[in-house]
């Protein structure tokens, strides 16, 4: 089966995400504080603090929708969430100012935790079986709701800021994807599931605040019109003045993509022109060049497999080139 996680972005902030390391910091304080009292105290907590929804349509205990997003079920749970509220976080942040982000984050998971319930209700009309009263009573926990409104708005706002992903399918390998092609098919997969889970099928998995928190991060910022924040260049490039030297000659970052008929290359190298880029190809090598004022991009690679010496589809856009080379095969 195949299983992908997010380790990181190629989309660094232009400042430090102090709101986000604060939630990850009071998620994991809260959750290991009440763990090492103990697993009875820590189920309590889950039961004090976890929005349960037949209190919440009571009108009671409504500070639960905000405790439960800073408690976890498990120590998988937790590590889950905070692995990508910190690869996604840092992004939005910096685009929202430090208080924005956080009112942001907090309705996020309020509406997350409300489009739960909601589901719950639904759930009663189309298949009322008992364990329907079960999930009205069961305490929702976890700051996935308020997580996947920060995914929405990321997708959103930097669609092409590609992922690095572990990936899980007979060998384990990291991958680079972009970001609307990753969160695009999180979401297709929550929806799948959101859709399946009303029909009786009981999963302990709260996947209608995927749903309502990553649709609420598309709303604010297509209502709002949140823009990415402008950075400004590297110090090195606002200099009046350079020495004069050599070229700086830099390894760009690099993916390949064996396929069954093909393969494809990728390149990232921003601050270049396509004008500037040459490619050379040979049955086993392709290197890659290119040169814009001082800075030079250099890469020889090895082919894992013979190609066809003809490059197809040649493209270099938002910093990255990409090409497609056929694969040789020999005749017997």
């Amino acid at each position: 089966m195949l299983k992908m996680m997010p380790i990181g972005d190629e989309n660094r902030p232009s400042r430090r995400p102090y709101v986000n390391y604060a939630l990850i910091t009071i998620n994991i304080i809260v959750f290991f504080y009440f763990y090492i009292q103990g697993l009875r105290k820590f189920y309590l907590a889950i039961l004090n603090y976890g929005a349960i929804p037949i209190n919440i349509l009571s009108g009671r205990r409504l500070e639960t929708l905000f405790t439960s997003m800073f408690m976890h079920a498990d120590i998988m749970h937790l590590l889950g969430n905070m692995l990508y509220l910190w690869v996604f976080g840092d992004n939005v942040e910096d685009a929202l100012d430090h208080a924005k982000y956080l009112i942001f984050y907090l309705f996020g998971g309020l509406f997350a935790s409300l489009a739960h319930i909601a589901s719950t209700i639904l759930s009663i009309y189309i298949n009322p079986i008992p364990y329907v009263i079960v999930e009205m009573r069961t305490p929702a926990v976890g700051a996935s709701g308020a997580i996947s409104a920060v995914l929405g708005a990321y997708m959103l706002m930097y669609p092409r800021s590609r992922i690095r992903t572990l990936v899980f399918y007979i060998f384990i390998t990291i991958v680079s994807v972009p970001a609307y092609y990753y969160l695009g098919f999180w979401f297709i997969y929550q929806m799948l599931m959101g859709i399946i889970s009303l029909s009786g099928i009981l999963s302990g998995v709260a996947f209608w605040a995927h749903i309502g928190g990553f649709i609420f991060g598309l709303i604010i910022v297509k209502a709002f019109g949140i823009k990415p924040r402008k950075r400004a260049p590297p110090p090195e490039e606002r200099r009046a003045y350079r020495p004069i030297v050599a070229p700086w000659v830099r390894s760009p970052l690099v993916d390949l993509y064996v396929e069954a008929d093909r393969v494809i290359v990728m390149a990232y190298m921003p601050g270049v022109e396509e004008d500037d880029i040459r490619v050379s190809v040979s049955e086993w090598d392709v290197v890659i060049e290119a040169e814009h004022g001082d800075v030079r991009f250099y890469r020889h690679l090895v082919l894992p497999v013979p190609i066809i010496p003809k490059i197809v589809d040649l493209s270099y856009r938002n910093g990255v080139l990409s090409f497609t080379l056929y694969r040789l095969t020999y005749g017997l």
